[in-house]
């Protein structure tokens, strides 16, 4: 699924780029969503966030591995040149004995003979020493693993949850950024829309400020009608500017939104579909319950409290764990005798830990464990309302709009009708210019708001399927 989405991203960042002058191909509302997917900062710290949680809990599987070790070492010592010098007693007399014993320094044995009597003086004794050369060689590999350690078993499940969690997690992001999106298109295509109405708005001024200005010429018309007609089309000619700055600002914010230069020239496709209400309120909120992301990664989160406090209890068992070693070491002395020494070595066998009592250090982790645990299900509760709420609201306000959109609807025709039958009237004289003005206002209105509840209808939709965890 990744690479096809990188795949596509590139596909359409090319299609925005300008080559050789021809225009961008417009943006639909899926470009808009699979952009944002790909650009924002949000979804990007949620996904590193599962990879982080998905590192954690290959540790906690790593917990039930053996642990492996190798290690070498190699010496290789010289001394040369090496001199002992021995002060030795002396005697005038007859030598009757000898004494022994060993230099220090060399550890040759030296004998020296004693006069019987007395000592008359001493000397002192210089011997040069063999050469010493010594190596030394050692290659180990060490290798334990825990037997029984009831802790990591829990551990691990905690890991586990808390992947699920933050899995969870970057689908509920998606889902408010894909709302974001939403929400930001909306309002762009409505404000294109609007900028249409106002534009017909100010043709339409137009048209009657020159029927005006010549019925004013003939006389058949006064000059505060022609005031304030121009009045209007001034006004009107505010309101057009006010709906082209509305494109400029929703379509930076929508470019901002889905994570490309706001000042870029990109253009966005007004194509869209009319969504509607294809469920019941019952059938909204069960499905939220098994679906909204946000709840399912608050179970996890309970789920994986509940592990760590089984974990911390299981810290006041014994542990038992296995070990085994196996070495080899090699070795050569220089000295008046050259010999080479090797040696080689296994240990097997196991070890039994009962920590008894540690400073009340793990009753501090349980209980910490255990306050973590009640957050954890206070805030599955909320969230479990929260959901609930949101999917009832976004429910009843769906139906709102939809009455709201059939009554504007009706609105736009009426209005319509009306400036036909005032314009005639005042054609004829029957009406006033207040009354074709109060008409010109009323139309543009009309169509505001029809337009208006259009897109707040689609937006409902988004923010009911946003609600019930459908992306």
């Amino acid at each position: 699924m990744k690479p096809l989405m990188a795949l596509l991203v590139a596909t359409i960042l090319l299609t925005i780029a300008p080559v050789q002058g021809i225009a961008a191909d417009k943006l639909t509302l899926d470009d808009c969503i699979e952009l944002a997917l790909a650009n924002r900062a949000s979804i990007i710290a949620a996904r590193g966030s599962e990879d982080l949680a998905a590192a954690d809990k290959r540790a906690a599987l790593g917990a039930f591995l053996p642990q492996l070790s190798a290690s070498y070492y190699y010496s290789d010592s010289k001394s040369r040149d090496v001199k002992s010098e021995v002060e030795v007693p002396t005697a005038a007399g007859f030598y009757m004995d000898t004494i022994s014993f060993v230099d220090l320094r060399s550890g040759q044995p030296v004998e020296y003979a004693l006069p019987r009597d007395s000592v008359l003086g001493t000397r002192v004794i210089e011997q040069e020493l063999a050469d010493q050369d010594r190596t030394s060689k050692n290659l180990s590999f060490d290798a334990s693993i825990s037997l029984f350690r009831l802790s990591n078993v829990f551990n691990y499940a905690a890991a586990r949850a808390a992947h699920e969690q933050a899995r969870l997690d970057v689908l509920a992001s998606e889902q408010d950024l894909i709302y974001s999106v939403k929400a930001v298109y909306y309002a762009h295509l409505a404000s294109v829309e609007n900028l249409e109405v106002q534009q017909e708005a100010v043709r339409r001024s137009e048209e009657q400020l020159k029927l005006i200005q010549s019925k004013f010429d003939l006389g058949s018309a006064s000059k505060s009608d022609l005031l304030k007609q121009k009045v209007q089309y001034g006004n009107d000619q505010l309101n057009l500017l006010t709906a082209e700055n509305s494109v400029t600002t929703t379509r930076a914010e929508l470019a901002y939104t889905i994570g490309i230069d706001p000042a870029s020239s990109v253009e966005f496709s007004t194509d869209y579909r009319d969504r509607e209400l294809t469920t019941t309120l019952d059938e909204a909120i069960a499905y939220g319950m098994e679906h909204q992301p946000s709840l399912l990664a608050a179970q996890k989160d309970v789920d994986a409290s509940n592990s760590s406090v089984r974990a911390r209890w299981a810290e006041y068992l014994p542990n038992l764990t296995g070990f085994a070693n196996l070495g080899y070491s090699s070795g050569t002395r220089g000295d008046t005798v050259t010999f080479d020494f090797s040696e080689t070595s296994t240990t097997v066998g196991f070890r039994v830990n009962w920590n008894i009592f540690d400073g009340f250090s793990r009753e501090r982790n349980l209980s910490y464990a255990k306050v973590a645990r009640n957050n954890a299900r206070a805030s599955l509760s909320d969230m479990r309302n929260l959901v609930s709420r949101d999917i009832k609201t976004a429910f009843l306000e769906i139906q709102q709009l939809q009455k709201k959109q059939q009554v504007s609807s009706e609105n736009v025709d009426a209005a319509q009708e009306d400036l036909r039958i005032i314009q005639e009237k005042y054609n004829l004289g029957a009406a006033s210019i207040l009354d074709l003005l109060d008409a010109q206002v009323s139309l543009r209105q009309a169509q505001v708001s029809n337009i208006q509840a259009d897109f707040d209808l689609n937006l409902a939709v988004a923010k009911l399927e946003n609600a019930m965890g459908k992306m």
